[in-house]
């Protein structure tokens, strides 16, 4: 008699192939239903599901198209006219977020970096664009990354690399008059019709180079170079909404399962570019460190480059400084953090100085006075104007529009002015639970009429100068010039001073060198939002990131 086995509860059921199969195409969508299922109770849930807000919005993407279409937050601005100065709406996948307009809860968010920190979604995006370095790392690891790298960003180091600053800025100003040719026209100067965006990035890359790594990476001379194309693949994809990219950010698992889609595979390879280029400055750095030790010198001790300082803490017998991968990690998060932003926020400057002619001229006024080509850095903080004129650039154009934060435990916000809640209820402080995502609102910040005052939505450097510039400001997180532009507290720019005086150097070779006037009218340039709020011609979209200018050598005797 044959031997029977009995059938058991733990035996696993026959799944009819096509059954398997059609699972296996829906997941991808079963997958986003139920993340927006799981959104909505957790907004159920939290403590600050009574803030006002609106609803609806778009099943996948929520508000997120109608808030890049709105080029300098219009949108956010028409919700707080409507519903108040502390706001929620619905973004990807059904996720809720928070937007608050208030110095004194803002202030709390960002000093308190143990409550208040990246998603994990948003570090998983941080670490495609610029790596693990400073700004990917988290608590005791983002500490002691800062308290290694400070020194480096210290005025007395700023002061030694301001040499640098000038050099490039004046081998920029050599290029572009190379540009110029004169008209057939007698009596005509000689002009070039030049793209300032693109020359100020090549600039400043190759200043980052310099300063930061010891190498000249020679952009200005080479403009279309694999390093420069691979930031922009990484930093500026095409336009419209990266669908695939925000789902890996919001769901792990699809990490693993959309690795075929092209702006995947761009990013990567450009990241994979960047990581080679770091790799071969460690090489070369450690090499020079082992050569220089061998022969007993300690130029490496001296020299002003971030690398080599990065490179001398990790030699640090006593274990205080980073490991290889915390020193690799650093080198494109700085190649990008480092230039990207200055080069931009430069660029958005000479625009304020083509919109604005006699500004330009007042500016250039003040900086012929200077009786040299290479200031020091003591100097070109003294000069009143251009400080008041960066000043204002980086407030009016701040080209990180905001930050997004996660509450990581429970807290109460307290507000300097109070909001009605859904139930009707006026509050002077905000409930909020663990998992909350808040947007800290730089940019609406820097231009609120109740801290700036009526011409908040103007350029005016003379706010800074008549010391009528409201004391409300003052009530603002900020770690430079009384705006939020370098964010505030323990996860502030570090290199805020370094982007400054960078900033003043460009301007002061190229002002004192040029008459700067925009190649097509004002209204022709607009905001565009990737990573980093650059300049575009409306009817050129194509042509993506530009600043079309016509330059002319400045006439002395005028």
């Amino acid at each position: 008699m044959p031997l029977v086995i009995p059938k058991t509860d733990l035996e696993m059921p026959h799944i009819p192939l096509k059954t398997f199969l059609g699972a296996l195409l829906l997941f991808p969508i079963i997958v986003p239903v139920l993340q927006i299922v799981i959104a909505a109770l957790r907004t159920r849930l939290s403590a600050s599901h009574v803030v006002p807000g609106p609803s609806g919005g778009n099943f996948l993407l929520g508000y997120l198209r109608t808030i890049r279409k709105s080029i300098k937050g219009e949108w956010h601005e028409e919700m707080v006219k409507k519903y108040g100065h502390v706001i929620r709406y619905k973004t990807f996948l059904g996720e809720q977020q928070l937007f608050i307009k208030d110095p004194k809860a803002l202030n709390r968010m960002l000093t308190h970096a143990d409550i208040y920190r990246r998603s994990s979604a948003s570090r998983y995006g941080l670490s495609k664009i610029a790596g693990e370095g400073l700004l990917h790392a988290e608590g005791t690891g983002h500490k002691r990354q800062r308290r290694v790298l400070n020194p480096a960003f210290s005025s007395g180091h700023l002061k030694e690399l301001t040499e640098i600053f000038l050099s490039k800025s004046q081998e920029l100003r050599d290029i572009l008059a190379g540009q110029m040719q004169a008209p057939s026209t007698p009596g005509v100067s000689p002009s070039a019709k030049v793209d300032m965006l693109a020359y100020l990035t090549q600039a400043t890359l190759d200043i980052i180079g310099l300063a930061g790594f010891g190498y000249d990476f020679d952009a200005l001379y080479n403009r279309q170079t694999d390093l420069s194309e691979a930031i922009d693949a990484v930093l500026h994809s095409p336009g419209g909404i990266p669908v695939i990219q925000l789902l890996k950010m919001q769901i792990p698992l699809f990490r693993y399962l959309l690795l075929f889609d092209k702006g995947t595979r761009d990013r990567q390879r450009a990241k994979d570019k960047m990581d080679a280029i770091g790799r071969e400055l460690v090489r070369k750095k450690k090499a020079e460190i082992l050569e220089e030790k061998a022969a007993g010198s300690d130029a490496v001790t001296k020299s002003k480059d971030l690398l080599s300082l990065l490179m001398k803490s990790n030699l640090d017998e006593r274990g205080n400084g980073l490991t290889d991968d915390e020193v690799l990690g650093q080198i494109p998060t700085f190649i990008i953090a480092g230039h990207e932003t200055t080069a931009t926020s430069t660029t958005w400057a000479l625009f304020s100085l083509g919109a604005h002619p006699d500004m330009q001229r007042r500016l250039r006024s003040e900086l012929l006075l200077v009786p040299t080509d290479t200031p020091t850095m003591g100097e070109l903080d003294s000069l009143v104007y251009l400080d008041a004129f960066v000043r204002e650039a980086l407030r009016y154009h701040s080209v990180v529009n905001g930050l997004i934060k996660e509450a990581v435990k429970d807290d109460i916000l307290p507000l300097e002015k109070p909001f009605m809640g859904r139930d009707g209820k006026m509050r002077d402080f905000l409930e909020v639970s663990r998992g909350d995502t808040f947007f800290i609102p730089i940019l609406a910040m820097n231009t609120e009429e109740s801290i700036w005052g009526h011409d908040a939505n103007e350029f005016n450097p003379d706010r800074w100068i008549n010391e009528k510039t409201s004391k409300m400001s003052q009530s603002l997180p900020s770690v430079w010039g009384n705006q939020m532009t370098f964010s505030a507290g323990p996860r502030a720019c570090i290199g805020f001073k370094f982007s400054v005086i960078e900033m003043k150097a460009l301007l002061f070779t190229l002002v004192r060198s040029f008459e700067l006037e925009l190649a097509v009218p004002v209204e022709e340039i607009i905001r565009k939002t990737p990573a980093v709020t650059r300049p575009e011609v409306k009817s050129e979209p194509e042509k993506r990131g530009q600043l079309p200018m016509i330059i002319r050598p400045v006439n002395y005797a005028a």
